[in-house]
């Protein structure tokens, strides 16, 4: 059986014990076109913040050349490509790979290449990686693989609140008229992903609201993961996650972080495939 190589993008974050078992093509950050960092410069989360509180981030999808450069030097190994990448409707990102990936199926015909819209981001998005971890170590083929990750992706789902709209805003992520919500005094929404675009889900009267909702989406259906996430605020985030009792956590990374802002903290989950309401 032909051996495969799984890549991701960094918009993903995986739970730390499978951090380096998935190849990661890096997306960009910065606040001045004259130092782009998510490659080989790289920003402390310090001081990543640090410029975050008085200067708008600006991001950027994969570099098409590096993914060329990566994908090639596996095919050239012999190896098989799956690369499951952030939502198309956060980021042109998926595009590009799915652009790279047909030029190079022309010159490797005999490789087998497979690209997945996780139509999710950062531990919703990785909870498909670590899928497809287990099942390449379970023999899977890329095709048995890929076929499974496709019907995996709508069992996915990311609930967060953030403190402030106007980073989504000014990424485009979310409508003013969504961010305006969040200007009303003491409301926080929860958000969620729909056909891969942050949505609003739930208006709350305070955060312990938010946090107590959290908790009861989880216990609404049979769960196979289940996952905190947070940027920030550590206090925020060790009560979201004894509120819902979650197994994975992952501090979000810079690229997403960049559209959330500080004191964000929510939930991802991956539905069990069989699951019944309870």
């Amino acid at each position: 059986m032909k051996d495969f190589v799984i890549f991701t993008d960094g918009d993903v974050d995986l739970p730390s014990s499978y951090e380096g078992k998935v190849s990661l093509l890096p997306q960009y950050y910065y606040f001045d076109e004259n130092m782009i960092y998510g490659d080989e410069q790289i920003l402390s989360r310090e001081a990543f913040f640090e410029q975050l509180r008085s200067r708008r981030a600006y991001t950027a999808g994969v570099n098409p050349d590096f993914v060329r450069r990566s994908f090639e030097t596996v095919l050239q190994e012999g190896k098989d490509i799956l690369c499951i990448a952030v939502s198309s409707g956060l980021s042109g990102s998926y595009s590009m790979i799915c652009m790279v990936a047909e030029e190079l199926r022309e010159q490797y015909p005999e490789s087998g290449i497979e690209v997945i819209d996780s139509l999710s981001a950062t531990l919703g998005s990785g909870f498909l990686c670590v899928d497809a971890l287990e099942m390449r170590k379970a023999g899977k083929t890329l095709g048995e693989t890929a076929a499974e990750i496709r019907k995996r992706v709508g069992l996915i789902d990311i609930f967060f609140v953030v403190d402030d709209f106007k980073y989504l805003v000014q990424g485009g992520r979310v409508s003013p008229s969504v961010g305006k919500i969040g200007d009303i005094l003491d409301i926080k929404v929860i958000l969620t992903m729909r056909d891969g675009r942050i949505e609003p889900y739930r208006k709350n009267r305070g955060i312990n609201n938010a946090l107590r909702n959290l908790q009861q989406i989880t216990s609404s259906r049979k769960i196979a993961r289940l996952g905190s996430i947070y940027v920030g605020n550590a206090e925020l985030f060790e009560k979201c996650k004894s509120l819902v009792d979650s197994h994975w956590e992952a501090s979000l990374n810079l690229i997403v972080s960049s559209h959330v802002g500080p004191n964000t903290t929510g939930i991802a989950i991956e539905w069990a495939a069989e699951d019944e309401s309870v």
